[in-house]
């Protein structure tokens, strides 16, 4: 177990690394870059180094509450965004709704570290459920960044042991995965499927 989670936070950190270097390329190599060459460059450099996406999505923070300031501020966010989850055993796209809520606990620094918890649920009526550890900062342009790792799972059907939902590929798996959220509450996550 210890190395499996060192695997996971030298997997999450990598992701960082990567980031670092795509931005560092596009910043040294043209002025006045914006966010969205960043954004690009990035996703393509992980992209090259994790493969193609597990899914996309795109959605909205719905709600936030502060649970503690004492001794560090605790934050709770919702959200819930529609995501394209692509089988790759089949190639098939599954379209989806995500919802989750994370728990994350500010550092001094303006970094910070959650954990989550969520339900996917597909438009055909299968769902999978998921949990995730998180770490992210806020970049200069005020966009929030997060990356971690997200461990899914799905329900077994009532009749036998395996799972028979069109998500039933995603039991088991483990996630890799960058969050951007602007300053307006909007969000876009690309995750990949980290393959030991």
């Amino acid at each position: 177990m210890p190395t499996l989670l060192a695997g996971i936070l030298a997997a999450i950190l990598s992701i960082g690394a990567i980031d670092s270097f795509a931005q560092s390329e596009l910043t040294t190599s043209s002025e006045g870059s914006n966010q969205d060459q960043v954004s690009n460059t990035t996703s393509t450099a992980t992209t090259a180094s994790l493969g193609e996406p597990l899914f996309v999505e795109e959605g909205r923070i719905t709600g936030q509450r502060v649970l503690a300031v004492v001794p560090q501020p605790q934050l709770e966010t919702s959200f819930m965004a529609n995501t394209s989850i692509i089988n790759n055993g089949t190639g098939s796209v599954v379209n989806a709704i995500n919802i989750g809520t994370t728990t994350v606990t500010l550092n001094a620094d303006g970094t910070f570290r959650g954990e989550g918890q969520g339900i996917l649920r597909t438009q055909g009526g299968g769902f999978a459920s998921w949990t995730s550890q998180t770490v992210g900062s806020l970049a200069p342009e005020g966009n929030i960044i997060v990356r971690g790792v997200t461990f899914w799972s799905t329900p077994p059907s009532s009749s036998t042991t395996t799972t028979t939902s069109e998500l039933a590929f995603m039991n088991g798996v483990i996630g890799l995965f960058e969050m951007q959220i602007d300053s307006q509450g909007k969000l876009s996550v690309t995750e990949w499927e980290w393959e030991s």
